[in-house]
């Protein structure tokens, strides 16, 4: 059953990427080169969001499944969509940089928060450390921030962030794959599909 949801990941997020550009080439939703930029002609924006769709729609169905915790599916997908939206929005209409980096500590703070924390290391360094939880946890929050503006970053490099991402994830896989976390398995490899 996951080897099909992961082919239809890949098969729908292969199809929405090819409408998007589509509709962004016929809407003129171009990002056209500037002293910034790595790619020399214009390049349509906005395919993320095929990505972002089938992921979404990937969790509930992980979640149906049983194959993905309350929890995790509540934040991949709230604090995602935050994120998503808010890019797909700059992509068609331009929004502050004070707005958008607004938005991604909300989804920071929020995943972090709703998930109660994250994971073992950061209470275990905290108690080596001597840290209060409260600096670990702004500490976190913090990283989520970079971690998502290097990811925003590389966006602009044709297929360094999807290729990142896919390394990533399969990473991620094979870790909880050989530490004995198979049933963590479904979210990144979902993710690596899309």
């Amino acid at each position: 059953m996951m080897l099909l949801l992961l082919l239809l990941a890949g098969g729908c997020s292969w199809l929405g990427t090819a409408a998007l550009r589509r509709y962004a080439l016929s809407g003129g939703l171009l990002d056209e080169p500037n002293a910034r930029s790595s790619h020399q002609v214009a390049t349509p924006r906005g395919g993320g969001l095929a990505i972002v769709v089938t992921f979404v729609l990937g969790c509930v169905v992980l979640r149906l499944l049983g194959q993905l915790d309350p929890v995790s599916c509540g934040v991949l997908i709230g604090a995602g969509l935050l994120v998503a939206v808010l890019g797909f929005v700059d992509d068609h209409r331009h929004v502050g940089a004070g707005w958008r980096l607004l938005g991604h500590f909300l989804a920071a703070i929020a995943a972090l928060l709703w998930l109660g924390g994250y994971g073992a290391l950061p209470a275990q360094l905290s108690a080596v450390l001597g840290l209060p939880d409260w600096l670990v946890m702004t500490l976190g929050v913090l990283y989520l921030v970079w971690l998502l503006n290097l990811y925003n970053f590389m966006d602009g490099i044709d297929g360094i962030a999807g290729g990142e991402a896919l390394v990533v994830c399969l990473g991620m896989a094979l870790i909880y794959a050989m530490t004995g976390h198979g049933a963590l398995l479904g979210a990144p490899l979902l993710l690596a599909a899309a």
